[in-house]
C-alpha cells in the first residue's frame, strides 16, 4: 500500500474518532439539561443512545487496530493510531458517565419532589443546588473545549482543558461536603442528595477524562508524553 492510500485510512479513522466524539458531546449535554430542569424524558434519551456510542467505540478500535496490524505504521503514525485509540477509549468511558449521570435524574426528580411536600414552606419548584449547576456547566463546557480540540489539536487549549480540571475538582468537593451536612441536618433530604453525590462524581470523572484526552492531543502533535505535568505546576 502506498503511504498515500495509508494517509486517507488513517485520515478516515481520525474523522470517524472526530465523530465518536461528537456523539459524546452531545450525551453530555443532554445529561446536562436533564440533571440541570430535573427532565427525566431527558434523562430517557441519553439511555437510548449508549448503544449507538458502544458500537461507535467498537468499530473505531476495530479499524485502527486493523490499521496498525495490516500496515505496520512508520513511528510517527504509529503514534497517531496509538493516540486515537487511547482516546476513543476515553470518550467511551466519558459516554458512560453521561449515562451514570442521566440514571439518577428520576431519584434527584422524586426526592426532591417528596421533600418539597413534606415541607410545605419549601420553593414551589425543586432546583438542584447552585453549586451542581456551576459543575454541570463547566464540565460540559470542558467536554466542548475537547472536541474542538481534537478537531483543531491546538496544544494550547490542551492545556487549558487541562487547567479547567482543577475548578471541576473543586465544585465536585463542594458539593460533597454541602450535601453530607445536609443529609446530616435532615434526613428527609438523604435519597436526593445521594444521587445528586453519583452525579456530581461522574461530571469530575468526565472532567478527568476530558483531561485524559487533551494530554493525548499534545502527544500526536509533539510527541511528549504530559500526563500529569498539569498537577506539578
Amino acid at each position: 500500500m502506498s503511504h498515500q492510500a495509508f494517509d486517507k485510512l488513517l485520515e478516515q479513522l481520525a474523522g470517524r474518532n472526530l465523530g465518536m466524539a461528537g456523539m459524546v458531546q452531545q450525551a453530555v449535554a443532554i445529561a446536562v439539561e436533564a440533571v440541570l430542569k430535573l427532565d427525566v424524558a431527558a434523562a430517557k434519551k441519553v439511555l437510548q443512545g449508549e448503544t449507538l456510542i458502544d458500537a461507535e467505540d467498537v468499530e473505531v478500535e476495530r479499524q485502527a487496530i486493523s490499521l496498525m496490524l495490516l500496515h505496520h505504521p512508520a513511528a510517527q503514525d504509529f503514534r497517531v493510531v496509538f493516540g486515537i485509540i487511547k482516546i476513543n477509549a476515553d470518550l467511551e468511558r466519558i459516554g458512560d458517565c453521561a449515562v451514570n449521570i442521566a440514571q439518577q435524574v428520576p431519584a434527584i426528580h422524586f426526592g426532591m419532589a417528596r421533600e418539597m411536600l413534606d415541607n410545605p414552606d419549601a420553593d414551589a419548584r425543586p432546583e438542584v443546588p447552585r453549586d451542581m449547576r456551576l459543575l454541570a456547566e463547566a464540565t460540559l463546557k470542558q467536554v466542548q473545549d475537547t472536541v474542538r480540540c481534537l478537531s483543531t489539536r491546538e496544544p494550547s487549549l490542551a492545556e487549558e482543558i487541562c487547567r479547567a480540571d482543577d475548578v471541576v475538582d473543586a465544585l465536585n468537593s463542594q458539593i460533597m461536603r454541602d450535601l453530607s451536612v445536609e443529609m446530616e441536618e435532615k434526613r428527609e433530604s438523604v435519597p436526593a442528595n445521594l444521587s445528586l453525590i453519583l452525579a456530581a462524581k461522574n461530571f469530575e470523572r468526565i472532567g478527568d477524562h476530558c483531561t485524559n484526552i487533551a494530554e493525548d492531543i499534545v502527544y500526536l502533535t509533539r510527541g511528549d508524553i504530559v500526563r500529569h505535568a498539569h498537577e506539578r505546576n
